[in-house]
């Protein structure tokens, strides 16, 4: 009695499992890339509430994070943050995600320094990859900013982080206040001196260290809730806004996107974070996966191999009879 033969159905097995693994896309772990993939949802995205259940339904991807040690001034270090993307055909949702022991808000004190992240696109027109620092001249970059000091300004109205971090302090009367000699800040255009933003993230464009350049209007959007040593972020934004320096996305759209971290305890600020090199965001037309669902080519995969080796049995044992 001639018994099955082992090694031609491993063989036959392997086969099948590569055409069907090259069939459906799937690549091995060790040849993967780290790819943010933003599906299409019919679903109204809670873009004010990080912490909805909904974002638990989007699959996220692990960014490794690293100190920003490439001009002064050095800082940050080295962890690991996490973001999901979605699209509803017009707009694009990009939650972030990152541990923060405390969440620093106020910028009261000169010795205060706020909690922020940082994602960055490469621009259009450009010649090569940017470099993820900033970019350079031939390769622009565009840079949504959120800060926790601005969403804690945009959410209390403006009164002031100073009155409230010197509650008994007493403000002469300030007789030139429209005057721009007397508001540098405002009168340049720095978004961090703005008084009637309704964002909480800036809008940023460069082409290389000391070019950073605000863009106010490109319909940039985020907010943040800080929860048990986590900060989420929702960063919003329509997939096109027609402006030079803003980056210009579609429902089919393979690009890079990079990320930065600020820890305000750790008096970080400017050049002084953590960074990530980019990753591939693939912005897909492909619908989300419903809440809750199991994606079934897994299962199919399972099935037909199985299914392939009860064949070869089947086959092999009248031989084996013989």
């Amino acid at each position: 009695m001639r018994r099955p033969r082992p090694g031609a159905a491993v063989l036959l097995l392997s086969g099948a499992a590569a055409l069907l693994l090259t069939t459906t896309g799937t690549r091995l772990a060790a040849s993967q890339e780290v790819v943010l993939t933003a599906n299409e949802t019919g679903e109204e995205v809670p873009v004010t509430d990080p912490w909805d259940g909904f974002w638990e339904g989007v699959p996220k991807v692990d960014v490794p994070l690293s100190a920003q040690s490439a001009v002064p001034p050095t800082g940050g270090r080295g962890s690991t943050m996490s973001a999901r993307a979605v699209h509803d055909g017009e707009t694009l949702f990009l939650l972030v995600e990152w541990p923060d022991a405390s969440a620093d808000r106020s910028l009261g004190r000169t010795e205060d320094f706020t909690d922020a992240v940082a994602v960055q696109f490469p621009a259009p027109g450009g010649t090569q990859v940017p470099a993820f620092c900033m970019g350079d001249p031939t390769a622009a970059v565009n840079v949504w900013q959120w800060r926790a000091a601005s969403q804690a300004d945009v959410a209390r109205g403006f009164q002031g982080t100073v009155k409230q971090t010197y509650p008994d302090a007493v403000v002469d009367a300030f007789p030139f206040s429209d005057d721009p000699v007397f508001q540098p800040g405002s009168a340049a255009g720095n978004p961090i001196s703005e008084t009637e933003r309704s964002s909480a993230v800036d809008n940023l464009v460069a082409e290389g260290f000391g070019s950073l350049t605000a863009d106010p209007l490109a319909a940039v959007g985020g907010w943040g809730q800080w929860r048990d040593g986590t900060w989420r972020v929702v960063f919003t934004r329509p997939l096109q806004v027609g402006r030079d320096g803003n980056v210009e996305l579609y429902r089919d759209t393979w690009t890079d996107v990079a990320f930065a971290v600020w820890d305000g305890a750790a008096e970080e600020r400017d050049g002084m974070k953590s960074v990530g090199n980019f990753i591939a965001l693939d912005i897909e037309p492909k619908p989300l996966e419903p809440r809750g669902g199991f994606p079934q080519w897994p299962l199919l995969v399972v099935l037909a191999l199985w299914g392939v080796f009860a064949a070869m049995v089947a086959v092999d044992l009248p031989r084996a009879g013989r």
